[in-house]
Protein backbone atom coordinates (compact mmCIF):
# COMPACT_ATOMS: atom_id res chain seq x y z
CA UNK A 1 0.00 0.00 0.00
CA UNK A 2 2.75 2.47 0.58
CA UNK A 3 4.59 1.51 -2.30
CA UNK A 4 1.23 2.62 -4.75
CA UNK A 5 0.70 6.13 -2.53
CA UNK A 6 4.50 6.62 -3.25
CA UNK A 7 3.57 6.08 -7.25
CA UNK A 8 0.54 8.19 -6.81
CA UNK A 9 2.58 11.33 -5.14
CA UNK A 10 5.23 10.64 -7.97
CA UNK A 11 2.64 10.43 -10.89
CA UNK A 12 1.13 13.98 -8.92
CA UNK A 13 4.75 15.54 -9.23
CA UNK A 14 5.51 14.46 -12.56
CA UNK A 15 2.26 15.68 -14.04
CA UNK A 16 3.16 19.45 -12.01
CA UNK A 17 6.48 19.84 -13.66
CA UNK A 18 5.15 18.69 -16.97
CA UNK A 19 1.62 19.45 -17.21
CA UNK A 20 0.90 18.45 -21.07
CA UNK A 21 2.25 14.78 -20.67
CA UNK A 22 -0.71 12.86 -20.35
CA UNK A 23 -4.21 13.43 -18.81
CA UNK A 24 -4.91 13.65 -15.06
CA UNK A 25 -8.02 15.00 -14.71
CA UNK A 26 -12.03 13.35 -14.92
CA UNK A 27 -13.10 11.07 -17.28
CA UNK A 28 -16.80 10.59 -18.00
CA UNK A 29 -18.86 8.62 -19.73
CA UNK A 30 -22.30 9.48 -21.26
CA UNK A 31 -24.48 6.96 -22.32
CA UNK A 32 -28.71 6.11 -22.19
CA UNK A 33 -30.81 5.03 -25.10
CA UNK A 34 -31.04 5.74 -28.72
CA UNK A 35 -32.34 9.21 -29.43
CA UNK A 36 -32.30 9.98 -26.28
CA UNK A 37 -30.54 12.98 -26.19
CA UNK A 38 -26.80 11.77 -25.58
CA UNK A 39 -25.10 14.14 -28.23
CA UNK A 40 -26.93 16.97 -27.41
CA UNK A 41 -25.95 17.07 -23.66
CA UNK A 42 -22.67 16.69 -24.34
CA UNK A 43 -22.71 19.61 -26.40
CA UNK A 44 -24.08 21.29 -23.71
CA UNK A 45 -21.04 20.47 -21.48
CA UNK A 46 -18.48 21.00 -24.23
CA UNK A 47 -19.93 24.38 -24.86
CA UNK A 48 -18.95 24.81 -21.12
CA UNK A 49 -15.49 23.85 -21.98
CA UNK A 50 -15.44 19.89 -21.06
CA UNK A 51 -13.72 17.97 -24.25
CA UNK A 52 -15.73 15.59 -25.61
CA UNK A 53 -15.66 12.40 -28.04
CA UNK A 54 -18.19 10.62 -29.60
CA UNK A 55 -18.17 6.98 -30.10
CA UNK A 56 -20.39 7.35 -32.98
CA UNK A 57 -18.00 9.34 -34.56
CA UNK A 58 -14.94 7.18 -34.06
CA UNK A 59 -17.07 4.31 -35.78
CA UNK A 60 -17.97 6.29 -38.74
CA UNK A 61 -14.47 6.75 -39.13
CA UNK A 62 -13.98 3.46 -38.74
CA UNK A 63 -16.17 2.23 -41.58
CA UNK A 64 -15.01 5.05 -43.67
CA UNK A 65 -13.32 4.42 -47.03
CA UNK A 66 -10.08 2.77 -45.90
CA UNK A 67 -11.24 2.48 -42.11
CA UNK A 68 -10.20 -0.24 -40.30
CA UNK A 69 -13.14 -1.89 -40.21
CA UNK A 70 -14.21 -2.15 -43.57
CA UNK A 71 -12.16 -5.05 -44.12
CA UNK A 72 -13.05 -6.65 -41.24
CA UNK A 73 -16.73 -6.21 -41.84
CA UNK A 74 -16.69 -7.28 -45.63
CA UNK A 75 -15.39 -10.38 -44.57
CA UNK A 76 -17.90 -11.04 -42.00
CA UNK A 77 -20.96 -9.53 -44.01
CA UNK A 78 -20.04 -9.82 -47.86
CA UNK A 79 -19.70 -6.98 -50.51
CA UNK A 80 -23.38 -6.08 -49.95
CA UNK A 81 -22.54 -4.22 -47.19
CA UNK A 82 -19.55 -2.35 -49.17
CA UNK A 83 -20.87 1.34 -51.01
CA UNK A 84 -19.30 1.76 -54.22
CA UNK A 85 -16.26 4.72 -52.63
CA UNK A 86 -15.43 1.66 -50.17
CA UNK A 87 -16.97 2.82 -47.23
CA UNK A 88 -19.30 0.57 -45.20
CA UNK A 89 -23.43 1.17 -46.26
CA UNK A 90 -24.53 1.78 -42.69
CA UNK A 91 -28.17 1.68 -43.64
CA UNK A 92 -27.52 -1.74 -45.68
CA UNK A 93 -25.86 -3.14 -42.28
CA UNK A 94 -28.20 -1.69 -40.38
CA UNK A 95 -31.13 -3.96 -41.73
CA UNK A 96 -28.93 -6.92 -41.48
CA UNK A 97 -27.80 -6.47 -37.55
CA UNK A 98 -30.69 -5.39 -36.28
CA UNK A 99 -32.69 -8.48 -37.26
CA UNK A 100 -30.20 -10.98 -36.08
CA UNK A 101 -28.83 -10.96 -32.73
CA UNK A 102 -26.23 -13.18 -33.86
CA UNK A 103 -24.61 -10.84 -36.75
CA UNK A 104 -24.90 -7.83 -34.23
CA UNK A 105 -23.09 -9.58 -32.12
CA UNK A 106 -20.70 -10.30 -34.37
CA UNK A 107 -20.52 -7.02 -35.74
CA UNK A 108 -20.12 -5.90 -31.98
CA UNK A 109 -17.23 -8.07 -31.54
CA UNK A 110 -15.30 -6.68 -34.53
CA UNK A 111 -15.82 -2.81 -33.93
CA UNK A 112 -15.88 -2.99 -29.72
CA UNK A 113 -12.01 -3.71 -29.81
CA UNK A 114 -11.39 -0.71 -32.37
CA UNK A 115 -13.06 1.95 -31.17
CA UNK A 116 -12.16 1.15 -27.25
CA UNK A 117 -8.63 1.35 -28.72
CA UNK A 118 -8.98 4.68 -29.99
CA UNK A 119 -11.18 5.79 -27.42
CA UNK A 120 -8.71 5.43 -24.78
CA UNK A 121 -5.87 6.62 -26.89
CA UNK A 122 -7.88 9.65 -26.37
CA UNK A 123 -8.32 9.97 -23.31
CA UNK A 124 -4.58 9.41 -22.54
CA UNK A 125 -3.09 12.41 -24.33
CA UNK A 126 -3.51 16.15 -22.62
CA UNK A 127 -6.08 18.23 -23.37
CA UNK A 128 -7.42 22.07 -22.39
CA UNK A 129 -9.69 20.90 -20.09
CA UNK A 130 -9.47 19.14 -16.86
CA UNK A 131 -12.85 17.20 -17.26
CA UNK A 132 -12.92 14.54 -20.58
CA UNK A 133 -16.02 13.20 -21.91
CA UNK A 134 -17.38 10.33 -24.47
CA UNK A 135 -20.57 9.80 -25.51
CA UNK A 136 -20.81 5.84 -25.09
CA UNK A 137 -24.43 4.56 -26.29
CA UNK A 138 -23.24 0.52 -25.40
CA UNK A 139 -21.51 1.44 -22.56
CA UNK A 140 -23.40 -1.17 -20.24
CA UNK A 141 -23.92 -3.36 -22.91
CA UNK A 142 -19.82 -3.84 -23.54
CA UNK A 143 -19.16 -4.37 -20.15
CA UNK A 144 -17.13 -0.57 -20.15
CA UNK A 145 -19.04 1.30 -16.92
CA UNK A 146 -15.97 0.64 -14.61
CA UNK A 147 -13.00 2.69 -16.85
CA UNK A 148 -14.76 5.68 -15.70
CA UNK A 149 -14.93 8.29 -12.93
CA UNK A 150 -18.36 9.18 -13.84
CA UNK A 151 -20.59 7.51 -15.94
CA UNK A 152 -23.94 9.74 -16.70
CA UNK A 153 -27.07 8.53 -17.64
CA UNK A 154 -29.34 10.58 -20.17
CA UNK A 155 -33.09 9.02 -20.21
CA UNK A 156 -36.23 10.65 -22.30
CA UNK A 157 -39.36 8.49 -22.30
CA UNK A 158 -39.18 5.55 -24.40
CA UNK A 159 -42.51 7.07 -26.85
CA UNK A 160 -40.52 10.16 -27.44
CA UNK A 161 -37.29 8.12 -28.51
CA UNK A 162 -39.24 6.04 -31.21
CA UNK A 163 -41.13 9.78 -32.29
CA UNK A 164 -37.57 10.89 -32.75
CA UNK A 165 -36.68 7.97 -34.85
CA UNK A 166 -38.95 8.34 -37.00
CA UNK A 167 -39.15 12.04 -37.09
CA UNK A 168 -35.57 12.66 -37.95
CA UNK A 169 -34.29 8.88 -39.37
CA UNK A 170 -36.81 8.54 -41.13
CA UNK A 171 -37.21 4.94 -39.72
CA UNK A 172 -40.70 2.52 -39.72
CA UNK A 173 -42.06 1.95 -36.06
CA UNK A 174 -40.57 -1.47 -36.28
CA UNK A 175 -37.34 -0.31 -37.74
CA UNK A 176 -37.82 1.52 -34.27
CA UNK A 177 -38.79 -0.82 -31.86
CA UNK A 178 -35.54 -2.90 -33.53
CA UNK A 179 -33.06 -0.48 -31.68
CA UNK A 180 -34.75 -0.12 -28.85
CA UNK A 181 -34.90 -3.63 -28.44
CA UNK A 182 -30.90 -3.83 -28.91
CA UNK A 183 -30.06 -1.94 -26.13
CA UNK A 184 -30.86 -2.53 -22.50
CA UNK A 185 -33.94 -0.47 -20.20
CA UNK A 186 -33.08 2.50 -20.11
CA UNK A 187 -34.21 2.32 -16.19
CA UNK A 188 -31.50 -0.19 -15.73
CA UNK A 189 -28.77 2.21 -17.53
CA UNK A 190 -30.25 4.83 -15.53
CA UNK A 191 -30.36 3.01 -12.23
CA UNK A 192 -26.08 1.23 -12.97
CA UNK A 193 -24.99 5.21 -13.61
CA UNK A 194 -23.65 7.73 -11.00
CA UNK A 195 -26.31 10.67 -11.90
CA UNK A 196 -29.13 10.92 -14.12
CA UNK A 197 -29.93 12.83 -16.76
CA UNK A 198 -33.63 13.65 -17.66
CA UNK A 199 -34.15 15.08 -21.32
CA UNK A 200 -38.44 15.25 -21.60
CA UNK A 201 -38.06 18.72 -20.65
CA UNK A 202 -36.70 20.66 -23.78
CA UNK A 203 -33.70 21.92 -24.87
CA UNK A 204 -33.77 25.01 -21.80
CA UNK A 205 -33.95 22.18 -19.24
CA UNK A 206 -30.93 20.15 -20.61
CA UNK A 207 -28.95 22.86 -20.56
CA UNK A 208 -28.77 23.67 -17.29
CA UNK A 209 -28.88 20.15 -16.66
CA UNK A 210 -25.42 20.43 -17.92
CA UNK A 211 -24.92 23.23 -15.80
CA UNK A 212 -25.55 21.17 -13.01
CA UNK A 213 -23.83 18.03 -13.78
CA UNK A 214 -20.38 20.84 -14.97
CA UNK A 215 -20.32 21.96 -11.66
CA UNK A 216 -20.46 18.74 -9.85
CA UNK A 217 -17.41 17.14 -12.05
CA UNK A 218 -15.51 20.18 -11.58
CA UNK A 219 -15.68 19.84 -7.41
CA UNK A 220 -14.83 16.51 -8.30
CA UNK A 221 -11.46 17.84 -10.58
CA UNK A 222 -10.69 20.53 -7.85
CA UNK A 223 -11.55 23.33 -10.07
CA UNK A 224 -15.03 24.43 -8.03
Amino acid sequence: MRGNAVALEYAFHLNAIFPRLYFMGVSVAITGGIAGGKSLFAECLQRLGVEVLDADDVVHALEASGGGAVEPIRRRFGEAVIAPDGSVCRDALAKIVFADPVAREDLNGLLHPMVRQAIDEWRKRPGPSDIKAVVIPLLFEAGWEDDWDRVICVSSHTQTQIDRLMRFRGLSAEQAHQRLDAQLPIAEKAARAHQTVDNNAGTEWLAEEAKRIYRLLMEKSGNE
